[in-house]
């Protein structure tokens, strides 16, 4: 079982490995797009197709999600990384921009040793800015992170993200790239997988391609 103790002091910046892994803790509730919503768009006025229906949404949920690099609806996420200088996505002295904006908190950030023990980083010694898009921590009252303990994997964050818990929270014009991804995937009877994207998707999703980290 791992340990967690106190942390104390700062350290330099390590300049090791810079590898990550982002780990879906706790999916969205809803989906951007209701079943009703969806069956209207469709004009399916039957019950039979609702599972479906259901799955489409989602897959075209997620590839929305996957060209944008935005999370719709409020889910939690948990990233590990070796070193805090991740390219595109570092910014020194001391600021580091997190994936899968709109960043809602950070629930927690913690220190890893050689034996798992876990350290937690108060969190009076950073900064959450969730008003920048994409979401950034920075360090506070100095210019370098604290190093992490261990060469790889030593680095969680732990953050919550998404633009709310309602689908009306969704923007429109992402919530509308749902529906006619959803409606593409029901003509077919398949979700849109990898296939091109309709012209009128990708122009509905070009405003919220500015950030891909």
């Amino acid at each position: 079982m791992s340990r967690r103790h106190s942390v104390d002091g700062g350290f330099s910046l390590s300049t090791g490995r810079r590898d990550m892994t982002l780990q879906l803790v706790t999916p969205p509730a809803a989906e951007p797009v209701t079943l009703a919503q969806a069956k209207a768009y469709l004009r399916a006025g039957y019950d039979a197709e609702d599972e479906l229906i259901l799955q489409l949404v989602r897959a075209a949920r997620e590839r929305v999600e996957a060209e944008t690099g935005r999370a719709l609806i409020t889910r939690t996420y948990r990233e590990v990384l070796d070193d805090w200088a991740v390219p595109g996505r570092f910014a020194p002295p001391g600021q580091l921009r997190l994936p899968m904006p709109p960043l809602i908190a950070v629930g927690e950030i913690v220190f890893l040793d050689e034996e798992d023990a876990e350290t937690e980083w108060p969190a009076d010694q950073y900064f959450v800015d969730t008003d920048a898009d994409p979401g950034r921590i920075a360090v506070r009252g100095r210019s370098t992170f604290p190093r992490p303990p261990r060469a790889i994997a030593g680095i969680r964050i732990t953050f919550e993200a998404g633009y709310g818990t309602d689908p009306e929270d969704v923007p429109s014009a992402l919530r509308d790239a749902v529906l006619r991804l959803t409606a593409e995937g029901y003509a077919r009877r398949e979700a849109v997988g990898n296939s091109p994207l309709p012209l009128s998707v990708q122009a509905l999703l070009a405003p919220y391609r500015r950030v891909r980290i």
